[in-house]
C-alpha cells in the first residue's frame, strides 16, 4: 500500500512511500481523498482547482501542498480525488486537482512539523506527517 494512517491522540500520522518525489504528493492526495471523501458528495459533480504551493524543502512543501487540500475542503467543500497534472518545481509545487463538491467533514485543524519527514529510502521516497484532528 502507498500510504497509511497511525493514529495518536487528536492527531492522524500519514506515511507515503513512492517511486518518485512527486508520487509521494500524489499519494498524499489519495490519503486525503480517502480521509475527507463524504457519503453526501456527488462524485459525478466534477470540479478542478489549481493548487500552487510552497516550501523551502520537499517536507515542508508536503505540508503546504495538504493544508491547501485541507483548506479547500473547509471553505469549499472540495473532495480532492486526483491530480491531473502535478510539477515539482525548485522551491514549490504547481498542480491541477480534479474532484468534486461536497460535505467533506472538517476533520484536519492543522498540518503539523511534528515528526515530519521526506526522504530517500529503498522503495524511491518516504515521508511522514501528523495532522491535528
Amino acid at each position: 500500500m502507498p500510504y497509511g494512517w497511525g493514529e495518536h491522540t487528536g492527531e492522524l500520522e500519514l506515511w507515503v512511500t513512492a517511486s518518485s518525489e512527486a508520487g509521494v504528493f500524489v499519494e498524499a492526495l489519495g490519503a486525503m481523498a480517502e480521509l475527507l471523501g463524504d457519503e453526501d458528495g456527488e462524485p459525478g459533480v466534477a470540479a478542478a482547482r489549481s493548487v500552487a504551493v510552497e516550501g523551502a524543502d520537499r517536507a515542508r512543501l508536503l505540508v503546504g501542498w495538504l493544508e491547501e487540500l485541507a483548506f479547500l475542503a473547509e471553505t469549499e467543500g472540495f473532495v480532492p480525488v486526483r491530480a491531473e497534472e502535478l510539477q515539482l518545481l525548485p522551491g514549490g509545487l504547481q498542480a491541477r486537482v480534479a474532484g468534486f463538491r461536497g460535505a467533506p467533514p472538517h476533520l484536519v485543524k492543522a498540518v503539523t512539523l511534528h515528526r515530519l519527514a521526506f526522504e530517500r529510502c529503498a522503495e524511491g521516497w518516504h515521508a511522514r506527517v501528523v495532522l491535528d484532528v
